[in-house]
């Protein structure tokens, strides 16, 4: 196992202040914000904007991890191309060979956790920032311990998500069936 900063492995970049760039008469965008970046690395629910083009160091890449910067710090590993990533949103890109999803999932680990919350601010929503993201220590294992260890924490992440669209289905039946029952109390 290596002991290792997150800037010696990957250049972290802010994604752009988009306000800037809105322009209705320039083509739409798909722009990752903040509540795009869902817990157990969800990535959606996208704002359509119009905008001038923005640099290329702004759009996603396949491979491309994502982290809020303001608090949960909720981390998204990236396989869709060309989304705009906004502001308070780092881009990490990694520039060794090390598997992006398992750095990902690392991200959300609490050691980590723990770190960002050390080094971030004491306002009411903490937040940390590019350089404190940078100094992140990571503890890294080999390349295929890294694939593996990706694989499954991948698959329980699909598993958690299966898990909740099935609690929200419940959820809805039980109020439907409580509906049900104050439409016919109120209609007889």
């Amino acid at each position: 196992m290596n002991r290792i900063k997150l800037a010696d492995i990957a250049d972290v970049i802010s994604g752009m202040s988009y306000r800037r760039y809105r322009d209705e008469n320039e083509m739409e965008y798909n722009v990752v914000v903040q509540r795009s970046i869902k817990k157990d690395g969800v990535l959606d629910d996208f704002e359509k904007m119009r905008l001038k083009m923005p640099r290329p160091r702004y759009f996603t890449r396949p491979g491309d991890i994502l982290m809020k910067m303001p608090y949960p710090y909720d981390v998204v590993c990236v396989s869709q191309k060309n989304l705009v990533v906004s502001d308070r949103i780092a881009i990490i890109r990694l520039t060794e060979n090390h598997n992006p999803s398992f750095i990902a999932h690392l991200l959300t680990n609490a050691h980590i956790k723990k770190q960002l919350y050390e080094l971030g601010s004491t306002e009411k929503i903490p937040h940390t920032s590019l350089g404190q993201i940078k100094e992140l220590e990571l503890v890294l294992p080999d390349r295929k311990t890294q694939d593996m260890c990706a694989e499954l924490l991948d698959t329980i992440n699909e598993k958690i998500s299966k898990d909740l669209e099935m609690l929200e289905y419940d959820r809805n039946l039980k109020e439907g069936v409580l509906n049900e029952i104050w439409e016919r109390e109120v209609n007889d």
